[in-house]
Protein backbone atom coordinates (compact mmCIF):
# COMPACT_ATOMS: atom_id res chain seq x y z
CA UNK A 1 0.00 0.00 0.00
CA UNK A 2 2.73 2.35 0.67
CA UNK A 3 4.60 1.66 -2.17
CA UNK A 4 1.45 2.10 -4.50
CA UNK A 5 0.54 5.76 -2.76
CA UNK A 6 4.08 6.72 -3.34
CA UNK A 7 3.70 6.13 -6.70
CA UNK A 8 1.19 8.33 -7.09
CA UNK A 9 3.24 11.11 -6.01
CA UNK A 10 2.01 11.61 -2.71
CA UNK A 11 4.75 12.71 -0.60
CA UNK A 12 6.70 9.72 1.64
CA UNK A 13 6.53 12.02 5.00
CA UNK A 14 2.70 12.45 4.69
CA UNK A 15 2.28 8.41 3.80
CA UNK A 16 4.35 8.26 7.18
CA UNK A 17 2.41 10.02 9.14
CA UNK A 18 -0.74 8.78 7.83
CA UNK A 19 -0.04 5.28 8.27
CA UNK A 20 1.10 5.94 11.95
CA UNK A 21 -2.08 7.51 12.51
CA UNK A 22 -4.17 3.88 12.27
CA UNK A 23 -1.52 2.50 14.58
CA UNK A 24 -4.23 1.83 17.44
CA UNK A 25 -6.56 0.54 14.72
CA UNK A 26 -4.08 -2.27 13.44
CA UNK A 27 -2.58 -2.78 16.88
CA UNK A 28 -5.17 -4.41 18.70
CA UNK A 29 -2.84 -7.16 20.29
CA UNK A 30 0.81 -8.31 20.58
CA UNK A 31 0.57 -10.53 17.13
CA UNK A 32 -1.14 -7.66 15.36
CA UNK A 33 1.09 -4.90 16.49
CA UNK A 34 4.48 -7.74 14.87
CA UNK A 35 2.91 -7.61 12.14
CA UNK A 36 2.25 -3.86 12.07
CA UNK A 37 5.17 -2.54 12.08
CA UNK A 38 7.78 -4.82 10.66
CA UNK A 39 5.25 -4.75 7.58
CA UNK A 40 5.26 -0.97 7.57
CA UNK A 41 9.23 -0.86 8.61
CA UNK A 42 9.73 -3.34 5.60
CA UNK A 43 7.47 -1.25 3.23
CA UNK A 44 9.46 1.91 3.87
CA UNK A 45 13.34 -0.05 3.89
CA UNK A 46 12.08 -1.07 0.21
CA UNK A 47 11.99 2.31 -1.07
CA UNK A 48 14.82 3.33 1.13
CA UNK A 49 13.16 5.66 3.14
CA UNK A 50 13.34 3.86 6.27
CA UNK A 51 13.04 6.78 9.41
CA UNK A 52 15.31 5.47 12.39
CA UNK A 53 12.88 5.37 15.19
CA UNK A 54 10.39 3.00 12.75
CA UNK A 55 13.45 1.09 12.65
CA UNK A 56 14.15 0.50 15.90
CA UNK A 57 10.58 -0.19 16.79
CA UNK A 58 10.52 -3.30 14.24
CA UNK A 59 13.78 -4.41 15.53
CA UNK A 60 12.46 -4.13 19.07
CA UNK A 61 9.74 -6.17 18.20
CA UNK A 62 11.36 -8.50 16.16
CA UNK A 63 13.71 -9.23 18.85
CA UNK A 64 11.14 -10.83 20.96
CA UNK A 65 10.61 -13.52 18.69
CA UNK A 66 7.22 -14.34 16.72
CA UNK A 67 4.39 -14.67 18.19
CA UNK A 68 3.09 -17.68 19.83
CA UNK A 69 -0.08 -17.28 17.99
CA UNK A 70 1.54 -18.17 14.45
CA UNK A 71 1.22 -22.03 16.09
CA UNK A 72 -2.65 -22.00 16.28
CA UNK A 73 -2.33 -21.19 11.85
CA UNK A 74 -0.05 -24.16 11.27
CA UNK A 75 1.89 -26.21 12.94
CA UNK A 76 5.20 -24.95 10.67
CA UNK A 77 4.04 -21.20 11.16
CA UNK A 78 6.22 -19.99 14.00
CA UNK A 79 9.70 -20.89 12.66
CA UNK A 80 8.79 -20.24 9.03
CA UNK A 81 7.46 -16.84 10.57
CA UNK A 82 11.04 -16.57 12.70
CA UNK A 83 13.11 -16.97 9.65
CA UNK A 84 11.24 -14.63 8.08
CA UNK A 85 11.82 -11.86 11.18
CA UNK A 86 15.48 -13.07 11.29
CA UNK A 87 15.85 -12.28 7.26
CA UNK A 88 14.33 -8.87 8.24
CA UNK A 89 16.08 -7.66 11.29
CA UNK A 90 19.36 -8.24 8.84
CA UNK A 91 17.33 -6.24 6.05
CA UNK A 92 16.64 -3.26 8.26
CA UNK A 93 20.06 -3.02 9.73
CA UNK A 94 22.07 -2.45 6.52
CA UNK A 95 21.35 0.09 3.66
CA UNK A 96 18.85 -1.27 0.63
CA UNK A 97 21.41 -1.68 -2.50
CA UNK A 98 18.78 -1.27 -4.97
CA UNK A 99 15.52 0.48 -3.64
CA UNK A 100 12.51 0.35 -5.55
CA UNK A 101 12.57 3.24 -8.26
CA UNK A 102 9.59 5.33 -7.96
CA UNK A 103 8.29 7.40 -11.11
CA UNK A 104 8.17 11.26 -10.64
CA UNK A 105 4.67 12.85 -9.78
CA UNK A 106 2.96 14.03 -12.42
CA UNK A 107 1.77 17.68 -12.71
CA UNK A 108 -1.52 17.95 -10.86
CA UNK A 109 -4.45 18.24 -13.46
CA UNK A 110 -7.06 21.03 -13.03
CA UNK A 111 -10.30 20.49 -14.73
CA UNK A 112 -11.21 22.32 -18.02
CA UNK A 113 -14.60 23.47 -16.39
CA UNK A 114 -16.90 23.33 -13.04
CA UNK A 115 -19.86 22.26 -12.69
CA UNK A 116 -23.14 24.62 -14.04
CA UNK A 117 -20.01 26.59 -16.39
CA UNK A 118 -22.58 27.44 -19.44
CA UNK A 119 -20.82 26.86 -22.54
CA UNK A 120 -20.79 27.73 -26.38
CA UNK A 121 -20.25 25.53 -28.78
CA UNK A 122 -18.33 26.58 -32.38
CA UNK A 123 -19.70 24.01 -34.81
CA UNK A 124 -18.53 24.51 -38.61
CA UNK A 125 -21.88 26.80 -39.28
CA UNK A 126 -24.08 27.54 -36.70
CA UNK A 127 -23.34 27.75 -32.57
CA UNK A 128 -25.28 25.38 -29.69
CA UNK A 129 -25.32 25.90 -26.26
CA UNK A 130 -24.62 23.33 -23.41
CA UNK A 131 -23.78 23.25 -19.76
CA UNK A 132 -21.68 20.70 -17.47
CA UNK A 133 -23.42 18.84 -14.98
CA UNK A 134 -20.81 16.87 -13.47
CA UNK A 135 -17.18 16.65 -13.05
CA UNK A 136 -15.62 13.54 -11.66
CA UNK A 137 -12.74 13.82 -10.76
CA UNK A 138 -9.96 11.08 -8.87
CA UNK A 139 -5.89 11.22 -8.91
CA UNK A 140 -6.70 9.33 -11.76
CA UNK A 141 -8.86 10.75 -13.96
CA UNK A 142 -10.81 13.81 -14.89
CA UNK A 143 -14.12 13.31 -16.58
CA UNK A 144 -17.15 15.58 -17.78
CA UNK A 145 -20.67 15.56 -18.14
CA UNK A 146 -21.70 17.38 -20.46
CA UNK A 147 -25.90 18.31 -21.12
CA UNK A 148 -26.86 19.38 -24.68
CA UNK A 149 -29.72 22.01 -25.15
CA UNK A 150 -31.70 21.97 -28.06
CA UNK A 151 -30.45 25.64 -29.17
CA UNK A 152 -28.79 25.54 -32.49
CA UNK A 153 -28.29 28.96 -34.07
CA UNK A 154 -25.94 31.28 -36.39
CA UNK A 155 -24.77 33.71 -33.73
CA UNK A 156 -22.96 32.82 -30.89
CA UNK A 157 -25.57 32.21 -28.05
CA UNK A 158 -25.60 34.63 -24.79
CA UNK A 159 -27.12 33.73 -21.41
CA UNK A 160 -30.60 34.70 -21.97
CA UNK A 161 -30.84 32.19 -25.24
CA UNK A 162 -29.41 29.34 -23.28
CA UNK A 163 -31.90 30.25 -20.54
CA UNK A 164 -35.13 30.35 -22.90
CA UNK A 165 -33.78 27.09 -24.54
CA UNK A 166 -35.42 23.70 -24.11
CA UNK A 167 -33.48 20.29 -23.25
CA UNK A 168 -35.02 16.68 -23.22
CA UNK A 169 -34.64 15.25 -19.77
CA UNK A 170 -37.50 13.52 -17.48
CA UNK A 171 -38.53 13.77 -14.34
CA UNK A 172 -37.31 11.32 -11.89
CA UNK A 173 -39.17 12.06 -7.91
CA UNK A 174 -37.48 15.45 -7.32
CA UNK A 175 -34.60 15.03 -9.65
CA UNK A 176 -34.33 15.94 -13.25
CA UNK A 177 -33.22 12.90 -15.33
CA UNK A 178 -31.36 14.52 -18.27
CA UNK A 179 -30.85 12.57 -21.91
CA UNK A 180 -29.12 14.11 -24.21
CA UNK A 181 -26.09 14.28 -22.13
CA UNK A 182 -22.76 12.89 -23.14
CA UNK A 183 -19.24 12.42 -20.97
CA UNK A 184 -15.52 13.50 -22.20
CA UNK A 185 -12.15 12.66 -20.70
CA UNK A 186 -9.79 15.12 -19.63
CA UNK A 187 -7.79 14.77 -22.68
CA UNK A 188 -10.50 14.75 -25.38
CA UNK A 189 -12.45 17.58 -24.03
CA UNK A 190 -8.84 19.72 -23.92
CA UNK A 191 -8.93 19.07 -27.90
CA UNK A 192 -11.93 20.53 -28.11
CA UNK A 193 -11.40 23.82 -26.38
CA UNK A 194 -10.70 26.10 -28.76
CA UNK A 195 -14.48 25.78 -30.03
CA UNK A 196 -16.21 25.64 -26.50
CA UNK A 197 -16.78 29.06 -24.41
CA UNK A 198 -17.94 30.03 -21.28
CA UNK A 199 -21.00 32.35 -21.12
CA UNK A 200 -21.99 31.81 -17.50
CA UNK A 201 -22.44 29.84 -14.62
CA UNK A 202 -25.53 28.54 -13.10
CA UNK A 203 -26.08 26.76 -9.70
CA UNK A 204 -28.36 23.48 -10.79
CA UNK A 205 -31.19 21.74 -9.26
CA UNK A 206 -29.95 17.90 -8.51
CA UNK A 207 -29.64 16.34 -12.03
CA UNK A 208 -29.53 12.06 -12.93
CA UNK A 209 -27.37 11.13 -15.78
CA UNK A 210 -29.87 8.94 -17.76
CA UNK A 211 -27.54 8.42 -21.38
CA UNK A 212 -24.17 7.79 -20.45
CA UNK A 213 -22.93 7.87 -23.98
CA UNK A 214 -18.63 8.26 -25.23
CA UNK A 215 -17.57 11.24 -26.65
CA UNK A 216 -14.86 12.24 -28.00
CA UNK A 217 -15.57 14.97 -30.82
CA UNK A 218 -17.80 17.99 -31.91
CA UNK A 219 -20.01 15.69 -33.84
CA UNK A 220 -20.78 13.50 -30.83
CA UNK A 221 -22.56 16.91 -29.11
CA UNK A 222 -24.04 18.05 -32.05
CA UNK A 223 -25.77 14.60 -32.55
CA UNK A 224 -27.38 14.97 -28.81
CA UNK A 225 -28.41 18.81 -29.73
CA UNK A 226 -30.49 17.62 -33.00
CA UNK A 227 -31.63 14.40 -31.31
CA UNK A 228 -35.34 14.01 -31.24
CA UNK A 229 -36.68 12.89 -27.93
CA UNK A 230 -37.14 10.00 -27.45
CA UNK A 231 -40.72 8.25 -26.80
CA UNK A 232 -42.34 7.03 -23.38
CA UNK A 233 -41.73 9.23 -20.29
CA UNK A 234 -39.03 12.08 -22.05
CA UNK A 235 -40.34 15.61 -23.27
CA UNK A 236 -38.62 18.79 -23.54
CA UNK A 237 -38.45 20.85 -20.82
CA UNK A 238 -37.71 25.05 -20.50
CA UNK A 239 -33.46 24.69 -19.89
CA UNK A 240 -34.75 27.32 -17.15
CA UNK A 241 -36.35 24.71 -14.89
CA UNK A 242 -32.97 23.17 -14.29
CA UNK A 243 -31.49 26.28 -13.00
CA UNK A 244 -31.71 26.94 -9.05
CA UNK A 245 -29.49 30.41 -9.77
CA UNK A 246 -27.38 32.29 -12.16
CA UNK A 247 -23.63 32.38 -10.45
CA UNK A 248 -21.99 34.51 -13.41
CA UNK A 249 -22.86 35.83 -16.34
Amino acid sequence: MIVERYRDGTSIDTIVSEILAEEQNFCTDEFYTEIYWTAVAYSLWKIGHLPQDIKEKALDIIAKGAHEFWLEIDSKALKQRQKVLDTLAVQLQSENPKPLKVRKSKIKREPHFKVGDVLAVKFKDNYGAIFVSDVDQSPRKIEYHLACTRLLQADKPSMDDFLNSQISCRKDNTNFGIDTDCWFTHKDLGLLLDDLEIIGTVELYPCKLWKLAPAGTLEDIYNEITDEPRTGRLRLIDTNELVKDIVHQ
